[in-house]
């Protein structure tokens, strides 16, 4: 049994994990300041007894011991493995939350009977992770970072096809003070407006699929995350990848089998895969 944690940017998630099993749960927001995330970060582990190692997955990468690339959170340059080793005497596994998803989908998911695939976490901004011939395939230690991938002029991926751009886009086409789950709300309710925001979250998301397929030709692309379940985004993402990626065969498009806790699942798997231990 492993303690994981899944630090995003919206919220911060923490189990005990035995495989698939979750127990003792505990959701909480992300607070907006370094240091109070990692206060809120030794206190939720706190909490817990009677675990082998501390397992974490972060919208973020390490780095010469310290958290970088948290595009959408304050983190950067804190020394988190160091800290947690220092404070609880553990054990101490740091990955990437979308290669954490990933693995999560390829041990016990819809990745399981695959060798090659692209895992997307849509979510406040886009996370992705790689799996080359069952394994996660690291690069120099950033690959998978394709929210950050420029896809139009000036424009990143995460900008144009994330839950945080659904609500840039409709506060661009009139649709002010609106949240993710208003948007939703919205067109569940047919308003056109609303839909027309998933019909530009659509376009761009294809658009990212069809650079991603030129580039690596992946079986499968998985998606997950949180804004991974709004289904109105998917008939024009299916389109314009239909539309514009012309080799055969067509990489598949489909859902994760894990939500919101793949996170905790993958995480839990680090010491066996022995990424970034400590």
């Amino acid at each position: 049994m492993n303690l994981s944690l899944d630090i995003g940017a919206t919220n911060i998630r923490i189990a005990l994990v035995d495989k698939t099993k979750i127990k003792n749960k505990i959701k909480t927001p992300t607070p907006l300041i370094k240091k109070e995330i990692l206060e809120k970060i030794i206190h939720l582990i706190s909490q817990y007894k009677n675990y082998h190692s501390i397992c974490i997955s972060i919208a973020g990468f390490e780095y010469q011991g310290k958290i970088q690339g948290t595009l959408n959170m304050d983190f950067n340059n804190v020394p988190l493995k160091s800290m947690l080793k220092n404070k609880f005497s553990k054990k101490i596994y740091i990955q990437n939350d979308a290669r954490s998803a990933a693995l999560a989908e390829l041990i016990y998911g819809n990745g399981k009977s695959l060798n090659n695939f692209v895992l997307l976490t849509l979510g406040t901004g886009i996370g992705g992770a790689i799996i080359i011939n069952k394994k996660l395939y690291l690069g120099n230690g950033t690959a998978g970072e394709v929210g950050s991938m420029f896809i139009e002029k000036n424009k990143i991926f995460e900008h144009l096809a994330s839950g945080l751009a659904s609500v840039n886009i409709a506060n661009q086409i009139g649709l002010k003070n609106i949240s993710v789950y208003d948007i939703e709300s919205l067109a569940k309710k047919g308003n056109k407006k609303a839909l027309e925001v998933y019909s530009k979250i659509g376009e761009n998301l294809g658009i990212g699929l069809v650079n991603l397929s030129y580039a690596l030709a992946p079986e499968v692309f998985i998606i997950g995350g949180g804004f991974s379940k709004v289904n109105f985004i998917y008939p024009q993402t299916i389109k314009t990848f239909k539309e514009k990626y012309t080799i055969l065969p067509t990489p598949k498009i489909i859902k994760a089998k894990f939500g919101d806790d793949a996170g905790l699942i993958g995480a839990s798997l680090l010491p066996k895969y022995k990424c970034h231990s400590t």
